[in-house]
């Protein structure tokens, strides 16, 4: 099967506000939604210490996004041959000793059905922690665990200075306008540190392609997961025409749940913490379009 990890379409330079004006922006817009809010600019803690054990200790600095396929590869039709080296992929973001985390579509091929991944790979050092879930394909019972290949987005080595935020945030304040037309992106972690979330799990290919996005939502594998969830997340402001996915986030934690992550189901009692730093450039690789 090809690799189409030099399929490199666009490079989209991005407005990178000033720290303190994202802090300025969240910190007022995260009030109304939540009960107490706090936003500061920080070190990045160390990812290479519990509950996050990656193989790097930080991200943040000189920050870049690949962006690798999309829905597009799943519908209207299955693209199974469009597979991805993350070393290469390093290399096309002008990173090739990058340290690389964040969601993705696991490698069926290697095993052996479709999995959520949270990419982690430092290929500076050559350590690699990538974990994904799967789907028991008898059961539909979830599997988490670590397997030996990723792809995501890239940041270099070095930690930076991150801070807590939410991409409808971003797409409020940050929007395309006559007076800005550069996309706004963050990438970074968050724990869910109390309450429940639901995500998904891809099961395996159907035996036929799908007919309309109804039928990929009713295909997918729906789940409550339990607190606390590691997470990794990419959100841009809005699309410049490259078919980018706005926001995209993938969980793992140490007591098997893991997953696609879409919204806290216990709004009384959840409770976040994020890390996020804004991303200079988007690299659209594989571009493919979702009908």
């Amino acid at each position: 099967m090809p690799d189409c990890s030099e399929n490199l379409s666009a490079v989209i330079e991005n407005y990178v506000p000033s720290l303190n004006e994202l802090k300025e922006v969240f910190k007022s817009a995260l009030t109304s939604n939540f009960e107490t809010v706090e936003v500061d600019i920080v070190d990045c803690p160390d990812l290479s210490k519990s509950p996050f054990n990656q193989t790097s200790s930080g991200f943040g600095c000189n920050l870049r996004i690949a962006e690798v396929g999309g829905p597009g590869n799943l519908y209207p039709g299955f693209h199974i041959d469009h597979q991805f080296d993350i070393s290469t992929i390093g290399k096309v973001c002008e990173h090739p000793e990058a340290s690389v985390f964040g969601p993705g579509a696991g490698p069926w091929p290697v095993v052996g059905q479709n999995c959520e991944m949270v990419a982690d790979v430092n290929l500076k050092t050559g350590k690699v922690g990538t974990r994904i879930a799967e789907c028991d394909v008898k059961t539909k019972d979830l599997r988490s665990k670590s397997i030996d290949v990723q792809n995501s987005y890239i940041s270099k080595y070095q930690p930076g200075k991150e801070r807590k935020t939410l991409q409808t945030v971003l797409e409020k304040d940050y929007r395309n306008t006559s007076e800005r037309s550069e996309v706004v992106s963050l990438a970074g972690q968050f724990i869910i540190h109390t309450g429940q979330a639901k995500l998904h799990v891809m099961p395996h290919f159907p035996g036929c392609p799908f007919k309309n996005n109804e039928e990929v939502d009713k295909w997918l594998n729906y789940f409550i997961m339990n607190a606390p969830l590691v997470c990794t997340t990419v959100m841009h402001s809005y699309d410049p025409g490259h078919n980018l996915r706005l926001e995209h986030t993938h969980c793992y934690s140490d007591h098997g749940d893991a997953g696609h992550y879409h919204y806290d189901v216990t709004p009384e009692t959840v409770s976040y913490e994020g890390w996020f730093a804004p991303a200079s450039k988007i690299y659209r690789i594989d571009e493919v379009a979702n009908r």
